[in-house]
């Protein structure tokens, strides 16, 4: 293993260890999301605390985090924690469940991309629509100009990571910039040029549904949790970070407190330029064909000539978080390799650009393959559910190794970090699970599907 992790270049900086933390977290969510946790809760006194949980209940993980990767700088992030802490087994398992159900985050935004795109270029209709029976409805899988395109914008991001890190950190680096500069536009343009006389979030008091019970309060913390899902890639990718065991917390640190500020302001620029009632009839599962919060904010306050700029702005954040995931992944698959746990090609490492080129190509494959299959929604819910169930594994981990290995966290507050996170992805994974949704149900086949693989692996080895 030793040998191997020095063939990968440590080719990223502090910078692009922050960049991708920051790229990965912002995303759609965060122009979508506030309809939906409107709706939940109703007031927007309860909208801004949804965001400040998630954020401080993020903060946790990314602390949680911060002392595993410490302790424990390998490529792999959680697939290396665990395999420290509880062993082999439930650290194939979380490789097992990015390899099937997370690698559709990948997907997800590529289809994300191509829907902003249609609202700028008229993309044309499918050339073949096949239906598939679910549970108690048929879904549509389209196979079209949108679904080609998507395949497209992976694969050109898959070539970019196979030239080497240090180029995909770069390029990480300038979108997440990007990402950034177009979210405060948004915050400062909302809250220069909107009319607060008449939509102050003072005005909104009377016009608000009763208090929020909990399992709506938990159901609108999950949604928060979604948008800002994505800051644990940074740790996947410790092997190729320059000095990671310092790098990697700070940049968890300083990236999820820099997103939870840019959050819960642009919440607020919502809440103060429109009136309750649009916010809770933006796009969402109950509006599918509404515009968003963000667009109708940024009309309402600068009016229709923003309608070509917040497209844009929603691609680039498809986009970052997209490369984000197929920068990370990979290297998942590459430590899996290193362990035998997947095909030894994975664990190659390519001589000219000191890249796990096979790895980038198979999550590359994997996300093309879903994204002409699979809708935004149903991607993301599976993905969101597993990893919510391996934050709770890397918090157990971290709590129950001995303590004499702990030294960085043996004093303070810091023993009761893990504590509050595991806490927290309990609870957010009973009330995934009570929904029942089909995507939950699919996402454990999937992941328990990888119970007979482990133990085939585990036999053919010891046959060896």
């Amino acid at each position: 293993m030793a040998n191997q992790e020095q063939l990968l270049y440590r080719g990223l900086s502090r910078w692009h260890a922050l960049a991708v933390v920051v790229g990965s977290i912002i995303g759609t969510g965060i122009y979508i999301r506030p309809a939906s946790i409107s709706q939940l809760v109703g007031s927007p006194t309860l909208v801004l605390v949804v965001w400040m949980c998630a954020g401080l209940l993020s903060l946790a993980g990314a602390l949680t985090y911060a002392q595993l990767a410490a302790l424990i700088p390998r490529s792999g992030g959680e697939y290396a924690f665990l395999s420290t802490t509880l062993g082999a087994f439930p650290a194939f398992l979380f490789g097992w469940m990015r390899l099937t159900v997370s690698v559709g985050t990948c997907a997800a935004m590529a289809v994300a991309v191509t829907v902003f795109l249609s609202d700028l270029v008229p993309l044309g209709l499918p050339w073949v629509r096949l239906p598939v029976p679910w549970p108690h409805a048929t879904s549509l899988i389209d196979l079209g100009p949108r679904q080609l395109l998507a395949v497209l914008i992976i694969a050109s991001l898959a070539v970019l990571n196979l030239r080497g890190v240090g180029h995909a950190g770069r390029f990480q680096a300038g979108v997440t910039t990007l990402k950034v500069v177009g979210l405060l536009g948004l915050i400062v343009g909302v809250l220069a040029f909107g009319h607060a006389a008449d939509t102050s979030i003072a005005a909104h008091a009377n016009n608000t549904a009763s208090p929020a019970g909990t399992m709506a309060f938990s159901a609108a913390l999950l949604a928060g949790m979604v948008a800002f899902n994505g800051w644990a890639n940074v740790a996947m990718l410790a092997g190729e970070v320059q000095d990671a065991e310092q790098t990697v917390p700070w940049a968890l640190l300083w990236g999820i407190l820099g997103v939870i500020v840019l959050y819960v302001m642009v919440n607020v620029a919502y809440l103060y330029v429109l009136p309750m009632g649009d916010i809770l009839t933006a796009n969402s599962a109950a509006h599918p064909t509404a515009s968003s919060v963000a667009s109708r904010a940024a009309l309402a306050a600068l009016g229709p000539r923003v309608g070509v700029v917040l497209p844009i702005l929603f691609m680039v954040s498809a986009l970052g978080t997209l490369h984000c995931n197929l920068m990370a992944v990979p290297r998942v698959f590459y430590a899996m390799a290193q362990d035998g746990l997947m095909p030894a090609a994975l664990g190659r490492v390519e001589p000219t650009a000191r890249t796990p080129a096979a790895a980038i190509l198979t999550v590359a494959f994997i996300g093309a393959v879903l994204a002409m299959v699979g809708s935004y929604d149903r991607l993301s819910s599976m993905a969101t559910f597993g990893n919510l169930l391996f934050f709770a594994l890397n918090a157990w981990g971290l709590i129950q190794w001995p303590v004499g290995k702990k030294t960085s966290i043996r004093h303070g507050i810091a023993r009761s970090i893990p504590w509050i996170f595991l806490a927290g992805s309990m609870w957010l994974l009973v009330t995934v699970v009570a929904r029942g949704s089909v995507e939950i149900v699919w996402a454990l086949v999937l992941i328990g599907a990888g119970v007979p693989v482990y133990l085939g692996i585990r036999t053919a080895r010891r046959g060896r």
